[in-house]
């Protein structure tokens, strides 16, 4: 079948699918995303002097200064001022990134947007129409998306993974065609799903892996368990998602991550609600849980990999409402992750750059993630000092999303 004809026929299979998530997912019509972004009142940016604000720069806070945003950027230019903030000693940090989320719809977006969150990478796309609509909107938070991902018969759980029998990975297959179809429809970078057996096979992982780096491409890899994980390192994957928590991770892998500059967005936060607060997410995702399995191995592997010096990215798995049967919030659990991450060993300052320069710098976004001139105004004012306490950064007085200012903050 020509790649043309694959794609159409794609699209109608994996529409027949998405009607089979309703039972366990709530999905949101594409008409209705679209009507809701039509009748939003973006105020028009203005040219304003953020004046006796402390910046954090990464690693400490600056003695006050001013900040300029002019448009959708920062500028040094303080010319043509329309507006003046005076920030009262108050702490400014980059807009936060969270490297792994599934956000659908409009409200998502807004919510994410209202705590500080200006970047989401998003794991998991069910419609194409719907997710390029909410990539870019001025004022809310910028969406990335994996359009499809790599599955094998039984390498995922199908109410999160709406992939026709057609585009599954049996083995022996080639997987080449996928990330050809997966960027001819929008995506932004590629992600495999490995869940031990049933995956894809370590050798059309290499594969997805080593023809995707050739066309100048991203990869992710579901990796929850060490087999999983063990895998994806060795197929170099980009960024691995998840944590193992049914067993530690070797000194090898860890190793192997450090020196093929792989990074790891643990998502902690997901983990620790299914083993103190909310056992029914392991329960959807998986069925019963494995007696091996615990919270503990999380913490601890993302310790090792921290003191190893591997790149740990900030990202939540956070579903909203669009799961009824669990509530897992937007925005609020990417400031919990940046707690699990302190628990876990890291310094403010280093959480903090997990959810900024770091996510920014392995994605390839060479836009934000840092505040001076010529990058995106993707900022949140803090009233106390996260540096202090990383609980801080829910104190939220302002956010800008691309020079935007968000009318409803989170309080």
């Amino acid at each position: 079948m020509h790649f043309k004809q694959l794609v159409s026929v794609s699209v109608i299979l994996l529409g027949g699918s998405r009607a089979c998530l309703h039972d366990s997912i709530i999905a949101p019509r594409v008409e209705d995303e679209l009507a809701t972004l039509r009748r939003r009142d973006v105020p028009v940016p203005l040219k304003t002097a953020i004046k006796n604000v402390r910046v954090f720069d990464g690693y400490v806070v600056s003695k006050p200064q001013t900040v300029i945003i002019d448009g959708e950027f920062i500028t040094d230019s303080d010319e043509n001022v329309e507006q003046v903030i005076d920030a009262d000693n108050r702490i400014l940090i980059p807009g936060l990134i969270d490297s792994h989320a599934h956000v659908q719809s409009v409200e998502g977006l807004e919510n994410m947007t209202s705590y500080g969150v200006t970047t989401i990478f998003d794991m998991a796309c069910p419609n194409y129409e719907l997710c390029n609509s909410l990539k870019s909107n001025p004022g809310l938070a910028s969406l990335y998306v994996s359009m499809l991902s790599a599955l094998g018969p039984a390498g995922g759980n199908p109410k999160l993974n709406p992939v026709s029998p057609e585009l599954l990975l049996y083995p022996g297959k080639d997987p080449k065609y996928l990330v050809d179809y997966a960027f001819g429809n929008g995506s932004n970078y590629f992600k495999i799903v490995n869940a031990n057996s049933g995956g894809p096979t370590q050798e059309q992982q290499n594969e997805l892996v080593d023809y995707a780096h050739s066309k100048g491409h991203f990869v992710v890899t579901h990796a929850p368990s060490v087999i999983a994980y063990t895998q994806a390192v060795t197929a170099k994957t980009d960024v691995l998602q998840h944590m193992p928590d049914d067993g530690l991770l070797s000194p090898c892998v860890i190793k192997s991550m450090k020196e093929d500059n792989l990074a790891s967005t643990p998502t902690m936060e997901i983990f620790r609600r299914a083993y103190t607060i909310q056992p029914e997410i392991i329960q959807f995702l998986r069925g019963n849980n494995s007696a091996n399995s615990t919270y503990e191995n999380v913490v601890r592997n993302v310790k090792r990999q921290h003191i190893a010096g591997v790149p740990i990215l900030a990202g939540t798995d956070a579903v909203g409402s669009s799961i009824p049967q669990f509530y897992f919030p937007f925005g609020d659990s990417l400031h919990q992750e940046l707690v699990n991450l302190v628990d876990a060993g890291m310094t403010p300052a280093e959480a903090l750059r997990a959810a900024t320069i770091v996510p920014a710098t392995v994605h390839r976004l060479n836009d934000r993630g840092v505040i001076k001139p010529g990058m995106r105004a993707d900022l949140v004012l803090l009233n106390s000092n996260p540096l202090v306490n990383i609980s801080n950064t829910r104190d939220i007085a302002r956010v800008w999303a691309g020079g935007v200012e968000y009318a409803n903050v989170a309080k």
